[in-house]
């Protein structure tokens, strides 16, 4: 039982994001210590003496010499097949959400099935901004009472305390969460109807044979797989519209180049976030 928890937590790791203060790094050394973790990796940290984490972190000199230091997030998630971002404000824009214990359980189905996990946080003043949560494939919370700050050091030991104590819970026991979401979006908003999928799907499937894509790959098994993804998404009707209009403008695309027509030229957008008509301009890259 012990070498088999040993084994399901080396598939995870600790991301601190831009941390300020090497007395920080060590208690959250000692966390991960603590509770059998040993990867560690810093994304661009302040200039620090790394010797003084052994201040706050006694005997942990294996996981300091095995600290992974990284310029971008980007870097520390490469090889990393799901990545959980850790954050007690909520955010105006509607992300894929979990509460910690659900997470953590989703992380470990994830491990048995030898996938890499990442824990990610943020800086001890400000937490981790939009940019940053984009590129984790879930946004969890920790739940306090009304005072909802909490130390770099403190949620990263619950997080990692939750790891350890449900990887010990007989397989039988530990639930397979399904991917949940903030109950955020606008009034009236619902959740996309089997109609609207199928809608979809035949839409997608009449653009892909417009640009020619099945040349190049068997119509059944590419309209099969993307309709499981359809249905796993949990598309509400925002989204389902979204999607649509991006269809019909592929579509349109198409039918203008197949006739000689040279389309207006497309203004290049600034980020992804141009590309989606729900997103606020203003909310791009700050903090919420």
């Amino acid at each position: 039982m012990m070498c088999e928890n040993v084994n399901l937590l080396d598939s995870f790791k600790i991301v601190l994001v831009e941390p300020q203060n090497p007395i920080n790094v060590g208690t959250v050394i000692r966390a991960m210590k603590n509770m059998g973790l040993k990867h560690l990796t810093l994304v661009h940290p302040a200039e620090m003496d790394l010797q003084k984490t052994q201040i706050s972190a006694h005997r942990t000199e294996d996981l300091l010499q095995n600290i992974q230091i990284c310029d971008s997030l980007d870097q520390a998630l490469q090889g990393i097949h799901e990545s959980f971002g850790f954050s007690a404000r909520k955010r105006t824009q509607n992300w894929a959400s979990l509460d910690m214990e659900a997470a953590v359980s989703r992380s470990l189905k994830l491990a048995q099935m030898s996938q890499k996990i990442a824990f990610v946080f943020g800086r001890e003043q400000s937490g981790l901004n939009n940019e940053e949560l984009k590129r984790c494939s879930c946004l969890v919370h920790i739940e306090t009472s009304d005072y909802t700050s909490l130390n770099l050091a403190q949620a990263v030991l619950l997080a990692s305390y939750s790891l350890l104590r449900q990887s010990r819970m007989p397989s039988a026991a530990q639930s397979e969460v399904p991917l949940q979401r903030l109950d955020n979006f606008a009034p009236g908003t619902r959740i996309a109807t089997q109609d609207e999928r199928i809608r979809l799907l035949k839409q997608l499937e009449n653009v892909l044979v417009e640009i020619g894509y099945f040349k190049s790959a068997d119509p059944n098994t590419a309209i099969h797989r993307i309709q499981n993804l359809l249905n796993r998404a949990e598309l509400h009707n925002d989204e389902y519209h979204l999607l649509m209009g991006i269809v019909a403008e592929v579509s349109n695309y198409a039918k203008l180049v197949e006739r000689g027509i040279q389309p207006e030229k497309i203004r290049p957008a600034k980020s992804l976030n141009d590309l989606d008509p729900l997103a606020d301009p203003q909310n791009i890259g700050k903090l919420e």
